[in-house]
């Protein structure tokens, strides 16, 4: 009788051990054994995560998915750190695709050394009609002024020339290419303050709406490359782990692009595209549209141009330059004209603003229109320098404070010079974020680099890349390790009304995440800046390996 029960108990252990396994609930991908920042309500951490249908359908132990999970696609994660899918909260797509047909200016310490880059990009591409290039900045060069165009036009006496200021706020151009435009000095349509002359001849250096006349017009786009471009520019956002962007600024003819990518299931990078305030945009994106990986419900309008080339609108003169308050990009009324059509055509609105009277009237207006607390999210891109009087305005009329990080890293040794004391109204990350209690950063690439960890460590740290200075800049402005990491995740989502779909890893959202060799969020200050990502995944599907 007890050798008869003994085999019977064996078989129920046996039909438990084969039924849970045969039990286990098929997903697309499971991943575990990591160190899964989920950065939910909580900020909870787990081990692991199972995938099914593009979306996450358990977060938690290793034991606990293993246990309840199969799966032919597997991987192990070895302890490094694993986030949410990063969010680029205001970034320019277009505008890194086209730098693949420009030359690289970034770091150039004289306008010698500009030319010489450009004669270099040249050789390399002897076919192009038009040479561009972008990345200069004359805060690094010895005089820290302005140049002309004399050793631009000497060395390329025939082939048009644009080269746009690091901001992209100005441009340096070769008389081939004023020429191009037809541009003559004395011409009444033009605007003296961004056409600068002297002895009666263009110098080359052209600000605001006639520098985006330069980069229009003779742009090396065209309709055969533009979705080369972009694809070219997605490629690079997976390598630094970026999952969704805010495109900051788009003509019709790049919207067009972007959906038709989406529908041929090429886009996988999740885009939340802003067209800019054209004629042809108010005529032909007159109502929010959500396709696939691509969502258009915001409007880009500005009010000034950048601190670096003195076109940020000021409230006072410049400290440097005593009679200049920098220059509106349009005026007020045709702001104030542009908020009120996205107003009535259902659209948010998301306003360039450096300068604190920029700030100050673009708030107004917003005021204005909203009329005090709202839900509609609207935003002020930027809001580099914000007087202590307006910087309630946020909170009042619920008015999203977007920055990015390293604007104020890159800044921080020149600003003062162009602000005086009224360098501590800038880059007031901390304070801004504590009006609404929470904000999106982005890194404005490829004004500044595509790497978001850099975001991140220029928002805790204030320091640059080369530590500096010490014990950083501004720190009463810094943000916690916590924050800095929401404002580039579930924030992030939160600015674009999606934190319900992305933004965290949790079940029911969308399975977007990233594997780096560094747990950036916890290590020493000075390996942040060296984390690599591993892997990206948007959807459930792996978009890029280091491997």
């Amino acid at each position: 009788m007890k050798t008869k029960k003994y085999t019977l108990a064996v078989c129920f252990m046996w039909a438990a051990f084969f039924g849970s396994c045969t039990m286990k609930t098929q997903v697309d991908f499971i991943g575990y054994n990591g160190l899964v920042y989920t950065v939910d309500s909580s900020f909870s951490m787990a081990e692991a995560f199972a995938v099914k249908d593009g979306e996450f359908v358990f977060v938690g132990s290793t034991e606990d998915v293993l246990d309840k999970y199969s799966s032919s696609a597997m991987k192990d994660f070895g302890g490094r750190a694993v986030y949410p899918g990063l969010i680029d909260a205001h970034c320019h797509l277009f505008e890194l695709g086209q730098n693949l047909l420009s030359a690289d200016l970034k770091g150039c310490r004289s306008i010698e050394e500009v030319v010489e880059r450009v004669k270099e990009f040249h050789a390399l591409h002897p076919k192009l009609k038009v040479l561009s290039g972008a990345g200069w900045d004359q805060n690094l060069w010895p005089d820290k002024k302005f140049p002309d165009n004399k050793l631009l036009n000497k060395t390329f006496p025939d082939i048009p020339v644009y080269l746009v200021r690091i901001d992209g706020h100005a441009v340096l151009s070769n008389q081939a290419a004023i020429d191009a435009l037809g541009l003559t000095v004395g011409d009444p349509a033009l605007d003296k303050e961004e056409c600068k002359t002297e002895g009666g001849r263009f110098t080359g250096i052209f600000m605001e709406g006639m520098c985006v006349r330069f980069k229009t017009v003779l742009s090396p786009v065209t309709e055969d490359n533009l979705e080369e471009m972009l694809l070219a520019a997605q490629d690079t956002c997976f390598k630094y782990g970026l999952t969704s962007v805010c495109d900051a600024e788009d003509e019709y003819p790049t919207l067009m692009a972007i959906l038709r990518l989406d529908s041929a299931g090429l886009l996988k990078l999740k885009v939340d595209a802003w067209p800019l305030p054209t004629e042809e945009n108010f005529a032909k994106v007159t109502a929010p549209l959500t396709q696939g990986r691509v969502k258009i419900d915001t409007y880009k309008l500005y009010r000034d141009g950048a601190l670096g080339s003195r076109g940020s609108l000021l409230k006072e003169d410049y400290s440097d330059m005593p009679g200049q308050k920098g220059m509106e990009f349009y005026p007020i009324e045709t702001f104030e004209k542009y908020c009120r059509w996205c107003y009535d055509h259902g659209f948010r609105v998301a306003t360039h603003c450096i300068g604190d009277q920029a700030n100050a009237s673009a708030l107004d207006v917003y005021g204005k229109i909203l009329g005090g607390k709202n839900d509609l999210g609207w935003r002020i891109e930027h809001a580099q320098i914000v007087s202590d009087e307006d910087i309630d305005k946020f909170s009042k009329y619920s008015v999203i404070p977007s920055f990015q990080p390293t604007h104020c890293t890159s800044d921080m040794f020149w600003a003062k010079e162009r602000l005086g004391s009224r360098i501590k109204d800038g880059y007031r990350y901390k304070e801004l974020l504590d009006q609404l209690g929470w904000a999106p950063s982005g890194t404005d690439f490829p004004i500044e680099s595509v790497n978001p960890v850099y975001t991140f460590f220029a928002a805790v740290f204030r320091k640059n890349l080369e530590f500096k200075p010490e014990g950083g800049f501004q720190m009463e402005n810094a943000l916690s390790r916590e924050e800095a990491l929401k404002t580039m995740t579930i924030w992030a989502a939160k600015s674009t009304k999606e934190e319900s779909r992305k933004g965290s890893i949790e079940a029911g959202k969308a399975a977007d995440f990233v594997f780096t060799d560094i747990d950036f969020f916890k290590a020493d200050e000075k390996e942040v800046p060296k984390t690599k990502v591993l892997g990206t995944w948007i959807n459930g599907e792996q978009v890029y390996s280091f491997e």
